[in-house]
């Protein structure tokens, strides 16, 4: 049987009821205890470091605890992502949350820290607003509504919404979601679609579980669910042929698909030129920051910046052969010279005695043969050095 396509308009808005005839559980409004939420661990999007998300996920710390410690892990650094979180913060204490967030309920099977009943569909960043405020002891106005901030208004979705679609269509076309996120999360959103569990965002998304037989969507049926086109649905998840290291670099600097993406295009196999390459783009973009300049001549610079590499690349690989060349043509050479002496040697040592003196008397005393005897000097010395050369050649590489 031909799978039933569900459209964004049935994802999206499933869970909105604007005359409010539906049940208050599928509201958009009620208001949750922030210990029954968590960040969805599976979500493309990452705010707190890496380290700390994995042990929130985990269940080893609290999410107030994992704030308090990513703040103090930035006390000696400026953190951009903390002052902007900072200023949200300030904006949900003032005016409350204009939109709530969404979250799902926690699935059977699904492992999930002691007193979590829900998970954060969208607006991951709004409920670590409210986490801040909450480790600050600081309430939440509304209008006249003054509210703890241990509480968080939310709208739970309906069973058997497309939790991947929600995250990437508040995501994708965010620039401050790196492509390795958005890749990734496509990857999540296939495995979604297809009824495949996807594991984590750090498992190899390129491969289904082995658990699970179950075969994956096409490509087109990702790209449609999520509104963008096939061409930008393949430049998102080739950033994931990057190296390991590439790819850490892409995360760590937050770097956006298009500015790395003649990075991704064109040194697909050349790992060390792609961490070389990244290394110099995130060098020029902290230098565009702190003079506020446009990301689009980065962009052209990095281009640039490849068809250097690459350049300079082949022109070694080049040299190389010409060194190889002639190492071969010296090897010629050498044998040759030898050739050459041995057949000086043959005539000397077949020459009678008689005729050696002869030759040595002619030497000397013809005219016509005049300046052989330096010529046979000259070879002498040229032989002594040769030798000399030979004998330092083998002390130094004995």
């Amino acid at each position: 049987m031909a799978r039933k396509k569900t459209g964004l308009s049935e994802t999206l808005f499933q869970g909105i009821d604007p005359y409010g005839q539906a049940d208050a559980a599928q509201g958009s409004g009620q208001s949750l205890p922030l210990t029954a939420v968590r960040p969805d661990p599976h979500q493309p999007r990452r705010l707190l470091p890496q380290d700390l998300a994995q042990a929130v996920a985990g269940g080893t710390l609290s999410p107030m605890a994992a704030m308090r410690r990513w703040l103090q892990q930035e006390k000696s650094a400026t953190s951009a992502e903390l002052q902007a979180l900072r200023r949200l913060a300030d904006s949900v204490a003032r005016h409350g949350l204009i939109n709530p967030i969404s979250v799902r309920h926690v699935r059977e099977g699904e492992e999930a820290p002691p007193g979590v009943t829900y998970y954060v569909v969208t607006g991951e960043r709004r409920y670590w607003a409210h986490v801040l405020l909450a480790l600050e002891g600081r309430s939440v106005r509304a209008g006249e509504t003054v509210r703890e901030a241990t509480e968080i208004r939310a709208g739970v979705t309906a069973p058997g919404i497309t939790v991947r679609a929600h995250q990437l269509i508040e995501n994708i076309m965010r620039e401050d979601i790196n492509a390795i996120e958005k890749a990734r999360g496509l990857w999540a959103l296939r495995y979604e679609l297809s009824g495949v569990n996807y594991r984590s965002p750090n498992d190899d998304p390129t491969r289904v579980n082995d658990s699970s037989p179950a075969p994956l969507v096409p490509w087109d049926e990702v790209s449609d669910e999520v509104g963008i086109t096939k061409r930008y649905r393949i430049y998102l998840t080739s950033v994931l042929n990057l190296s390991e290291e590439a790819q850490e670099l892409v995360m760590e600097n937050d770097l956006a698909e298009i500015t790395i993406r003649p990075i991704v295009q064109k040194l697909r196999d050349e790992p060390e030129l792609q961490v070389a390459a990244l290394r110099q783009l995130v060098a020029w973009q902290q230098e565009n920051e702190a003079e506020d300049g446009p990301n689009r001549a980065i962009t052209r610079s990095v281009k640039a910046l490849v068809d250097e590499m690459l350049a300079r690349k082949t022109a070694a690989e080049r040299a190389d052969v010409g060194a190889a060349a002639r190492a071969v043509d010296h090897g010629a050479q050498s044998r040759q010279f030898r050739q050459r002496v041995q057949r000086v040697l043959r005539f000397l040592y077949d020459l009678p005695d008689e005729d050696f003196v002869l030759l040595a008397r002619d030497l000397a005393l013809d005219a016509t043969l005049a300046g052989a005897e330096e010529e046979l000097h000259d070879l002498r010395r040229e032989l002594a050095n040769l030798l000399q050369n030979i004998q330092n050649y083998r002390q130094d590489n004995g």
